[in-house]
């Protein structure tokens, strides 16, 4: 009735320490895929701003140059 909680097999030593390595091979994996998409999310995010301030500086660069009205000499 309650097979399901009996061990199947007992495991050897062996056999226990080759399915750690692959777990922790598999975290490992994991850990680097969360890792490249937060760096990728973050090179986005960076590329994006970039842009917006290349653009507000270009904006800026074509405004008048109030400044130099009070200076009397351009800047």
């Amino acid at each position: 009735m309650f097979e399901y909680l009996r061990p199947r097999s007992l495991a050897t030593s062996q056999e226990i320490i080759e399915y750690l390595e692959l777990h922790q091979a598999a975290q490992e994996f994991r850990l680097e895929l969360e890792h490249r998409a937060s760096l990728e999310d973050y090179c986005q995010w960076y590329y994006q701003v970039a842009a917006e301030n290349q653009q507000d500086l270009e904006h800026m660069r074509s405004e008048l140059n109030l400044l130099s009205w009070f200076n009397r000499r351009p800047i």
